[in-house]
This record gives structure tokens, sequence and C-alpha cells, in this order.
């Protein structure tokens, strides 16, 4: 059985459930309902996650920088 992956779904606060191929499942707003499902879809017992891997994170990016008064004058 390939792997079924549970990762944040983009830059969102939402959680991605994926098959082994990549393709998506669903989305859900919280990890907990993710590993649900996962868990749901390969049968496995409640305490098992054998099957279930979690990604990493993706690394934050930089915050964008303010700009200044002579930036918005276009001068």
């Amino acid at each position: 059985m390939s792997p079924i992956t549970v990762t944040k779904h983009g830059r969102t606060r939402f959680w991605a459930v994926r098959d082994g191929d990549g393709d998506l499942i669903c989305v859900c707003v919280y990890k907990r309902g993710a590993l649900e499902v996962a868990r749901r879809l390969t049968s496995a017992p409640a305490s098992s996650d054998c099957y279930l891997r979690e990604t990493p994170p993706e690394p934050a990016r930089e915050p964008a920088r303010a700009l200044s008064k002579a930036d918005c004058q276009g001068d």
C-alpha cells in the first residue's frame, strides 16, 4: 500500500491529505482531522500510524519590507 501523507496545504493553515502519487485527497482545517482521515483510508487501528508520514514544513519566508515615503512617491 502506498503511504498516505499529511502536509501543510501550501502556505495556509490547512492540512492536505495526499496519496502515494501525490494526488490530493482532501484538505482539513485541523491536523488531528487530517490524521484521522489518513488513518481511516489506510484501515489502520487507531494506535497505529505505520502508514502515515508527515513531511517536514516548508521553510518560512522573510517578512515583507515596509515601504518608506520615498519608495511610494516615485521620485
